[in-house]
């Protein structure tokens, strides 16, 4: 049923699981949609957007990878966000994206930062061994 909804769902549909990351990840601006129909944006706490095409969510379904960009259009121009497909095995069900309101630093903190402690948390390519 999940798997539907993520692949077939429209903006209600979709909405809980946009909502609950936008607020996982401090009200970061969200924006989902699934593969075959528009999704969601979603700004300080609020829905702003329920009928988002998002072309680097399209972009992030058609490619199956994850795109870390600076979008050239839309309401996130100029700003780079990070978009993830949304996965089951090799079947592309929709995507998920968020503003990286960090420009990218969060990633050079990280490897400034070097918290043994935090290792074992993080995958290895998000936090190489030294």
């Amino acid at each position: 049923m999940l798997k539907e909804v993520l692949k077939k769902g429209d903006a209600k549909d979709i909405l809980p699981i946009a909502y609950a990351v936008h607020l996982l990840v401090n009200k970061v601006p969200i924006a989902m949609r699934s593969k075959e129909k528009p999704g969601v944006r979603i700004e300080k706490g609020e829905l702003v957007d329920d009928n988002y095409e998002g072309y680097v969510l399209k972009l992030a379904i058609e490619l199956g990878e994850t795109l870390r960009v600076s979008a050239t259009m839309g309401p996130y121009a100029g700003l780079p966000v990070i978009v993830v497909p949304i996965k089951d095995g090799d079947e592309i069900l929709g995507a998920i994206g968020a503003v990286d309101i960090t420009a990218g630093m969060f990633e050079e903190i990280l490897s400034l930062s070097r918290r043994p402690e935090l290792s074992k948390f993080l995958p290895d390519d998000a936090y190489p061994k030294m």
